[in-house]
């Protein structure tokens, strides 16, 4: 797997796709990271990649497979990096559901952590607090919770939630040199 920083607002779809699929999706035979059972809804719309795309801020790293080209090859996976005040936030982190638990996502997150170190900050996810799976794999990779919980951000078009008691986890990582 190759990465690179998507700039481009061309070739959006496969990564709307892809983002879609990884959060809401039921397909692949090592699923583990749907949201599918808890939110209803896309994750992401095309406005909201290209803002995020855009955004002074934030870099959306995307992994790909297949030929060697600047804009070839399948696009499997994605994270977003966003510099905050006092934190590299990742979001938007996804991998191809046939592809997950085969590393394609500790990769990805190698990947941008070894990137966004040049910040000097600590970094922060922030996890459906129901999907403990998830929060398992970032807790052996060295990251925390704080021990907060957020409210399920509805106002950002990110789907509904299906329960009425579902939250965000935030989970940090200090920075190690």
């Amino acid at each position: 797997m190759r990465f690179r920083i998507h700039t481009s607002l061309n070739g959006l779809e496969p990564l709307q796709r892809l983002i879609n699929a990884a959060y809401r999706g039921n397909d692949g035979p090592g699923r583990w990271t749907t949201e599918q059972h808890l939110v209803a809804g896309d994750r992401i719309h095309r406005d909201a990649l290209v803002s995020l795309i855009q955004h002074p801020q934030t870099e959306l790293i995307v992994g790909v497979e297949g030929m060697a080209g600047v804009e070839e090859g399948n696009v499997v996976s994605c994270i977003a990096i966003k510099q905050l005040e006092d934190a590299v936030e990742f979001g938007t982190f996804a991998v191809a559901p046939a592809l997950q638990g085969l590393g394609y996502g500790a990769q990805l997150l190698d990947f941008a952590e070894a990137h966004a170190r040049r910040y000097r900050l600590p970094f922060q996810v922030c996890v459906v607090t129901q999907n403990t799976q998830l929060i398992r794999f970032y807790e052996r990779r060295g990251y925390v919770r704080t021990g907060a919980l957020l409210p399920y951000p509805t106002d950002q078009n990110v789907g509904q939630p299906k329960c009425h008691d579902i939250s965000l986890t935030p989970l940090v990582k200090p920075l190690c040199w």
